[in-house]
């Protein structure tokens, strides 16, 4: 059985320029493939551009063709193709333009001033002649008293008695009390942060975090100048695991919205609707420094509450992250006596937690749950070593025009 051929109704046509064998309609006549073609390519060119040796008045040769491109054209647009229904764009070369010139233009808009450009100066004498500002240019901002407040806070040490059977459950202990310590009434939200805010938010969280190291016995018996090395060292750290923590707990409980971050259980921020005043601690705009200065949204890695909430950590499991997180942190960064010190805290944790999941939980399997915390753990320090090179930056292109009376408090915050 033979099978029918499909066939082009226009070929029973002829081509109305050329009178050859038509393919189909074309721009608004019935043409053959070649006319077709040839009124795509010349149809937008001026019409002054072809000549005529023959005075317009060119007949058609006996293979379709015409003697000349004018005549052509002008018999293309008599029988009435139009460069009107010529469809531009649909080739793959020119979406392509169109897409990388898009691509292109929209990540310009989003990038970042240079600094050359904010300081009208080449990056190459910047880094080699920052030009130091002077004392006239910056704000001195004196945090002594912070620290004296610190070391009473130490001296006085924990409520007394406590009872708990090893140093990681009386660490838990003085976490709950605290936090209890902060909770008054009802629970504040920070619309904006500046200069007082900030310094505020300071002063809460060191001295919190001297509070909760006076719980720790074998802390208490170290030399005051290394307690006051670590506290300075360990406290933005300690901190930033307990904002986590408590915004995991609260979105568990309901308590907070999933674009809300909890500063303590006394208060906490929106990330969508909270301002930010940069102007006290630096003489350029905060729309020139956004390399430097991250909106509220980017302040940490807050993908880390989605794995807190997954892991759901005891109190002790939550405190044993705190040590570790805190002794290694300032291990690693003083090295020498206070990385042998900070060593033996936490093998000393490590034993307790053993015990905790050995006698209290009755779990000889706890591995995973372990590995669980030191992956998150590593989630931050990770995030802290990303915004190290940032400050870096800030400080050798001298962004800051405040000068702080303890710098080491600061570093890596």
């Amino acid at each position: 059985m033979q099978i029918a051929r499909y066939q082009n109704s226009f070929e029973f046509f002829s081509c109305q320029v050329c009178k050859n064998p038509a393919h189909g309609k074309h721009f608004g006549a019935i043409t053959c493939r070649a006319c077709a073609a040839f009124f795509r390519r010349s149809g937008t060119i001026s019409k002054s551009v072809y000549r005529c040796g023959q005075n317009n008045n060119c007949e058609i040769l006996r293979n379709g063709r015409f003697a000349c491109k004018k005549c052509k054209l002008r018999k293309c647009l008599k029988v009435g193709m139009d460069d009107k229904k010529f469809i531009f764009g649909r080739d793959l070369i020119s979406a392509t333009e169109d897409f990388m010139r898009n691509s292109r233009k929209s990540t310009i808009i989003n990038l970042p001033e240079t600094i050359e450009h904010l300081s009208g100066r080449p990056l190459f004498v910047i880094y080699m002649d920052p030009k130091p500002l002077s004392p006239n240019e910056k704000s001195f901002i004196n945090i002594q008293y912070l620290i004296d407040e610190g070391i009473k806070v130490m001296d006085f040490g924990s409520e007394k008695p406590i009872f708990a059977e090893n140093c990681l459950k009386k660490l838990a202990v003085g976490l709950r009390i605290v936090r209890d310590g902060a909770k008054n009434g009802e629970i504040g939200k920070l619309r904006k942060i500046g200069k007082v805010e900030a310094i505020g938010i300071w002063e809460r969280d060191f001295l919190a975090v001297a509070k909760w190291l006076s719980f720790f016995s074998e802390f208490e018996q170290l030399p005051r100048s290394m307690k006051i090395s670590l506290l300075k060292s360990i406290w933005h750290v300690w901190t930033r695991l307990e904002k986590l923590a408590l915004t995991a707990e609260s979105r568990k409980n309901e308590k907070c919205q999933r674009n809300e971050i909890m500063l303590d259980k006394n208060s906490f921020y929106d990330q969508e609707e909270f301002e930010v005043d940069i102007s006290w601690c630096t003489k350029y705009p905060k729309e020139k420094l956004k390399f430097f200065f991250d909106e509220p949204h980017h302040w940490m890695d807050f993908s880390i509450i989605d794995s807190l909430i997954a892991l759901d950590p005891t109190d002790i499991e939550l405190v044993y992250m705190m040590c570790q997180l805190c002794f290694q942190y300032a291990g690693k960064r003083h090295q020498g006596e206070i990385l042998e010190t900070c060593e033996k805290f936490l093998d000393l944790l490590a034993n307790d937690l053993h015990d905790y999941y050995t006698n209290d939980v009755k779990c000889t399997r706890y591995l995973g749950r372990v590995n669980q915390m030191m992956r998150i753990n590593n989630m931050i320090q990770e995030d802290i070593r990303g915004r190290r090179v940032k400050r870096e930056l800030a400080e050798t292109f001298q962004i800051f025009c405040t000068e702080l009376s303890h710098p080491e408090m600061f570093e890596d915050t």
